[in-house]
C-alpha cells in the first residue's frame, strides 16, 4: 500500500538522480569536451585568418568587407578571448588539491562551459560556410564636395574679390600650396567655406577636382586626428582603424594618390604639420593643399607657394555687414550715427560685427544704442596680447548684453567642451539643469524646452553656432576663448579652471584655486588625479572624460561634497572607489565606454543622482541587488551598447540586480539596456507607457551585438528565439515605434504584427528563413497590421525571393520609405509570389494589385541585389515616389515607370552603366526621366551600430 506523497517523493527523487547522474557525466567527460572545444577553435581560428587575409589583399584593391563579414569577426574575436581565459582555467584544473585530487568543481564547470561553447563555435563555423563568394565588395566611393553650412560672402565686394583670387590660384597648375592668414575672427574660415561650396556647386561633369577634403587642425596638434578626418572623408578609416597606426601615412598616401586631383583644406593651423608623416602625396599635379593660419610665419613653415592675408574690413564694409546683422533701423538721424559709431568699434573683424549686430537687432530707442556704445568703450579687456584685444572687447561687451535668468553661466558651460567639439544638445541641457541653471523643479519637458529656448537664445546672438551633426552645437574658437577668459577670471560663482586636450600626464596645482566651481581636462593624457583636487569644495563640475586614467583615488570624493556632474566617460578605470557614495549631490554620472567591471552597491545612495550613463560599458558584469532601485531620483539609465544583461528573479543570484527594481524608479522617463533573460518580462506595458522613451536590446547570448542608433523613440531589438520572445514580451511590443528582428532560425514574422500596433519602422537583419516569413499577417476586421509603418529596411536577409507580397501591400498605406541591402536571393521587390522550384524563375503573380498601392511611398533604396530581376510586374500609380537609388543591382533591367506613373520622380541614382543597359517600353519615358537621372557613387547610411 503506497502512502500520501509517494508518487511525489519518487518523481522528487528521480529528478535529483537524474541531475545528480548529469553532473557525474559531464565531470568525467572533462578532458573529451575540452578537446572537442580546442579542435573547433583551431578550426574557427583558420577560417578566420584565411578571412583576414582575403580583406587584406581585397583592401589594397580598394575593396571593404561586406555586413556578414563585419558582423563575423568581432563574434569570433569576442568568443576567442572567452577560449583564452578558459584555457588558462584549464591548466589550472589540471593541479591536484592537496597534491593528490584534481579541482572537482572547476573541472564541472570547464566541462558544462565547453559544451555551451562548442555550439557557439559550430555555429560561427557553420555561418562562415554560408558566405557568398565574394567576402568583399567594392568600397562606397566618397561624394566629390561636402557642402558646408555657413554665410555666403557673395555680396561682400571685398570678401568676393579675395575668393575670385582664390579660386584663380586654385585652378592654377603651377601653385600646389596656399596660405590664407590673419588674426581671429577676420574671416579666414568663412573663406574657404565659400570656396569649398562654389566648387560644389559644379555639375559632376565638370568638377575640376575628384575630391575636395577638409580637415580642421586647432590648437592642439594631433596628427592621427587629422588622419582619421582624411580617412574618414576618403571612406577608408576603418582599414585604418584595423592597422598599426605606424602604417596610417602609408595607406593615405595610396588613397590619396587614387584621386587625380583632390584639394585638402587645413583649417586653423597654429605650427607646422609634417605632411610626410601625415602620409599627403606632394607636388602631383593636380593636387592642392590650402591652410588657414593665424600667423604668416607657419605659412612660411609650410612652404606655401602663394599666401593670402585676409585682412580687417573698412569702414564702409563693416557698417554694411553690421546692417545686415541689426536689421532695420528706425529712421532716426541720432540712432544710425551711433549705429555707425557701434560698428566701428568692432574693429572691422567679421565675427565681432556679426555677434555685435546681433545682440543690438530690434533696439529702438537711442539709451539703448548710447549704453550699448559706452559699454563696447569700456569693455577692452586688460593684460591679454593687442591682436585679440581688438576682437575680445566687442565680444565680452555681446557676453555682458545677454539678457535673461541664467544665459550668461549657460553660455560659459559650454567653453568646458573642448575647441572645436560638436557638443550634443541634449547633454548640454542636462547639465545646465543638474547645476540648477535652469529650474530643477520643472519636469522633465518643460526643462528640456526651457534647455533648447535658451540654445535658440545664444545662436540667435551669435554666440553658439550649429555643430557637425544635426542636434549638436559648437563655440567658435575665438569666442570659447573670451568664454574661458571671462570664466577663469570670475567671482561669482563661475570660475573656472579649463585645460582640454593639453598633452601632459598630471595636473599641477598652479593655477587650481580652492574656489574653482567647474574644472575640465577633457581628451588630454592625464593619467592620475593628483589628491589636491579633493580641496577644492566649491567644485560643482568634473570633466576627465578621454584621459587614460586607470584609477580614482579613494579619498578623491570625500572633499567633493558639492559635485553635481562628473564625466568619467573614455577613460580605462575598472571600478569606483566605495567613497562614491560620499557624492550625495551628484546629478549626472557618466561611465559610458569604461572599462569597469563592476557598480559598487554605494552608488545606490546617490539619491539625487539623475542621470547614470553606462553606455558602450563591454566589460560591465555584476551590478549588486538595491543598487538600482535606491536611485529614487534617477530618470535616465543609458546603458545602450552595454553588454551587461539584465535578469529577472530566479534567473540570477540574490546578490544580484534584477529588471524587477526598475519598477521602483518613479522618476525614470528614458531607458536603455540588454536584456538577456528568456523569461517572462515584468515591465509591462502601462509601466512602459510611463517612459518618453526606451530601448530594449533582447538577446540572450551576447554574440557581438549590433544595436540600432535611434534616440527619443521606442525601441525593441529582438534576437535569438525571436518568436519565443515575442511572447514574452507582448506588452512591450504593443507600444513599440521601432523593431528590429535579428534572428537566422525565424521562419515567419507574421504573428508579430498582431502585437504591433504602434510600429513605425521595421528592420529585418539577417533572417535566413523562407520565403514565407509574412505568414499570418494579414487584414483582420478591417484593420491594417501595420497601420502606422513609415519604413522598412532589409539587410542580408538571404532567404526572401520577394520582398513584399500582394496581401500585404494593400495595409502598408502609411509606408514611405524602403531600403534593402545584401539579400542575395531576391528577384523582385513587389508582388509575385509563384516560383518555380526547379529554375527559380518567377512564373506568376498570385493576384492583380491596387494600383494605388502605397500611396505615401517617397522612396525607395536597392543596394546590392545581384539576383533581382523585377521592382513589379503590375502597373502602379506611385502617387508619391520621389527617389529611386539603385547599386549593384546588375539584372534589373527595367523600371516599371512611364509617362503617365512617374510624374512625381525627383532623382533616380545609380551607375552610369546600369542606366545605359536599362530598356524601356516607349523612348518619350527614357527622355523623361533623363533629366532626373544622376549619376551616384554608391553609399549606404545604416542606423545599425556595431
Amino acid at each position: 500500500m503506497a502512502f500520501p506523497g509517494e508518487s511525489v517523493v519518487v518523481e522528487v527523487g528521480k529528478c535529483i538522480c537524474n541531475s545528480i547522474c548529469t553532473k557525474i557525466t559531464t565531470f568525467f567527460k572533462f578532458q573529451p569536451n575540452t578537446d572537442s572545444l580546442r579542435a573547433k577553435m583551431k578550426q574557427l581560428a583558420y577560417s578566420k585568418k584565411n578571412i583576414e587575409d582575403d580583406l587584406e589583399s581585397a583592401g589594397k584593391q580598394g575593396k571593404v568587407a561586406t555586413l556578414v563579414v563585419k558582423e563575423w569577426l568581432p563574434k569570433v574575436k569576442d568568443i576567442e578571448g572567452q577560449w583564452n581565459s578558459m584555457e588558462e582555467d584549464i591548466t589550472a584544473s589540471q593541479k591536484r588539491f592537496c597534491g593528490c585530487f584534481p579541482n572537482c568543481y572547476l573541472r564541472y564547470k570547464l566541462s558544462k562551459s565547453s559544451v555551451e561553447k562548442i555550439k557557439e563555435v559550430k555555429e560561427l563555423i557553420d555561418t562562415r560556410a554560408n558566405f557568398p563568394e565574394e567576402l568583399a565588395i567594392p568600397n562606397p566611393q566618397p561624394e566629390s564636395v561636402q557642402e558646408m553650412p555657413g554665410p555666403s560672402i557673395v555680396d561682400q565686394k571685398a570678401a568676393s574679390e579675395l575668393l575670385d583670387r582664390l579660386k584663380e590660384l586654385v585652378l592654377n597648375d603651377d601653385i600646389r600650396k596656399i596660405g590664407i592668414w590673419g588674426m581671429g575672427g577676420v574671416g579666414k574660415t568663412t573663406l574657404i567655406n565659400n570656396l569649398n561650396n562654389m566648387l560644389g556647386a559644379h555639375s559632376s561633369s565638370k568638377q575640376p577636382f575628384d575630391i575636395i577634403i577638409w580637415v580642421t587642425v586647432s590648437s592642439i596638434l594631433d596628427l592621427h586626428v587629422i588622419q582619421l578626418q582624411i580617412a574618414s572623408r576618403l571612406k577608408i578609416k576603418e582599414v585604418l582603424e584595423n592597422e598599426r597606426k605606424e602604417s596610417w601615412a602609408a595607406l593615405l598616401f595610396q588613397g590619396l594618390k587614387k584621386q587625380k586631383k583632390f584639394i585638402l583644406i587645413l583649417d586653423d593651423v597654429w605650427e607646422k604639420i609634417d605632411l610626410d608623416k601625415v602620409g599627403i602625396p606632394q607636388g602631383l599635379l593636380g593636387c592642392k593643399i590650402v591652410l588657414t593660419t593665424r600667423s604668416l610665419d607657419v605659412c612660411c613653415q609650410m612652404k606655401t607657394d602663394k599666401n593670402i592675408q585676409v585682412n580687417k574690413l573698412n569702414d564702409e564694409a563693416g557698417l554694411k555687414l553690421f546692417s545686415e546683422h541689426v536689421g532695420e533701423l528706425p529712421d532716426v538721424e541720432v540712432i544710425k550715427s551711433l549705429a555707425r559709431e557701434v560698428a566701428k568699434e568692432c574693429n572691422g573683424l567679421p565675427l565681432a560685427i556679426k555677434v555685435v549686430g546681433c545682440s543690438m537687432r530690434g533696439k529702438k530707442r537711442v539709451e539703448q544704442w548710447r549704453k550699448a556704445l559706452r559699454g563696447l568703450r569700456a569693455a577692452q579687456p586688460r593684460n591679454i596680447e593687442r591682436v585679440e584685444e581688438d576682437v575680445f572687447g566687442p565680444l565680452k561687451w555681446s557676453y555682458d548684453s545677454l539678457q535673461g535668468k541664467n544665459i550668461q553661466p549657460c553660455f560659459l558651460y559650454c567653453s568646458l567642451f573642448p575647441e572645436d567639439f560638436s557638443i550634443e544638445e541634449d547633454e548640454l541641457i542636462r547639465c545646465w539643469r543638474a547645476e540648477g541653471l535652469i529650474d530643477e523643479s520643472m519636469n522633465i519637458e518643460e526643462s528640456i524646452e526651457s534647455g533648447v529656448d535658451l540654445i535658440e537664445k545664444l545662436k540667435g546672438s551669435c554666440m553658439l553656432e550649429p555643430g557637425k551633426n544635426e542636434g549638436t552645437v559648437k563655440m567658435h574658437d575665438i569666442v570659447r576663448d573670451v568664454a574661458i577668459w571671462i570664466a577663469s577670471s570670475s567671482e561669482d560663482g563661475n570660475k573656472f579652471f579649463v585645460q582640454s586636450n593639453m598633452s601632459w600626464s598630471k595636473i599641477t596645482k598652479e593655477g587650481m584655486h580652492e574656489s574653482i566651481n567647474r574644472a575640465s581636462f577633457v581628451g588630454g593624457g592625464l593619467s592620475e588625479i593628483p589628491t589636491f583636487l579633493a580641496t577644492c569644495s566649491s567644485l560643482s563640475t568634473l570633466f576627465l572624460q578621454d584621459n587614460p586614467l586607470n584609477k580614482i583615488p579613494r579619498d578623491i570624493f570625500l572633499g567633493l561634497k558639492e559635485l553635481r556632474v562628473l564625466n568619467l566617460s573614455g577613460t580605462d578605470i575598472e571600478s569606483l572607489p566605495k567613497e562614491v557614495g560620499e557624492l550625495r549631490a551628484l546629478r549626472v554620472l557618466n561611465l559610458s565606454g569604461t572599462t569597469i567591471k563592476s557598480l559598487p552597491k554605494e552608488v545606490g545612495e546617490l539619491n539625487n543622482l539623475r542621470l547614470l550613463i553606462l553606455s558602450k560599458t563591454y566589460e560591465l558584469e555584476r551590478i549588486e541587488a538595491q543598487t538600482i532601485s535606491r536611485l529614487s531620483s534617477l530618470e535616465v539609465l543609458d546603458m545602450y551598447q552595454s553588454d551587461y544583461g539584465w535578469k529577472v528573479k530566479g534567473e540570477v543570484d540574490e546578490e544580484s540586480v534584477t529588471l524587477e527594481e526598475l519598477l521602483h524608479l518613479e522618476y525614470l522617463y528614458f531607458l536603455r539596456i540588454r536584456v538577456s533573460s528568456t523569461g517572462y518580462f515584468p515591465l509591462d506595458s502601462t509601466w512602459l507607457k510611463r517612459l518618453k522613451s526606451f530601448h530594449f536590446y533582447m538577446a540572450p547570448s551576447k554574440k557581438g551585438t549590433v544595436w540600432l542608433e535611434i534616440d527619443d523613440e521606442r525601441v525593441v531589438e529582438l534576437t535569438d528565439d525571436v518568436e519565443h520572445l515575442a511572447k514574452c514580451v507582448e506588452g512591450m511590443l504593443n507600444i513599440a515605434t521601432y523593431l528590429s528582428i535579428q534572428d537566422r532560425s525565424v521562419n515567419r514574422i507574421g504573428e508579430l504584427a498582431k502585437s504591433v500596433p504602434n510600429l513605425k519602422e521595421l528592420i529585418l537583419c539577417q533572417i535566413e528563413g523562407s520565403d514565407n516569413i509574412w505568414e499570418g499577417m494579414v487584414k483582420s476586421g478591417g484593420r491594417s497590421s501595420f497601420p502606422k509603418l513609415q519604413k522598412i529596411t532589409v539587410i542580408g536577409c538571404n532567404g526572401l525571393k520577394s520582398l513584399i507580397p500582394h496581401d500585404l501591400l494593400e495595409q502598408l498605406h502609411n509606408l514611405e520609405e524602403i531600403h534593402v541591402y545584401n539579400c542575395s536571393n531576391m528577384k523582385e521587390i513587389f508582388g509575385a509570389k509563384v516560383v518555380d522550384e526547379n529554375t527559380s524563375e518567377i512564373v506568376a503573380t498570385c493576384s492583380v494589385v491596387d494600383s494605388n498601392a502605397l500611396p505615401n511611398l517617397r522612396l525607395l533604396h536597392l543596394f546590392d541585389l545581384s539576383e533581382l530581376r523585377y521592382i513589379c510586374q503590375e502597373a502602379f500609380s506611385w502617387p508619391s515616389l520621389e527617389i529611386v537609388r539603385v547599386f549593384l543591382c546588375p539584372n534589373l533591367r527595367g523600371l516599371p515607370f512611364s509617362t503617365g506613373n512617374a510624374k512625381k520622380i525627383q532623382e533616380i541614382k545609380g551607375r552610369k552603366e546600369w542606366w545605359n543597359k536599362l530598356e524601356w517600353e516607349d523612348e518619350e519615358t527614357k527622355l523623361n526621366l533623363q533629366k532626373h537621372f544622376k549619376e551616384g557613387k554608391y553609399f549606404i547610411k545604416q542606423r545599425l551600430s556595431q
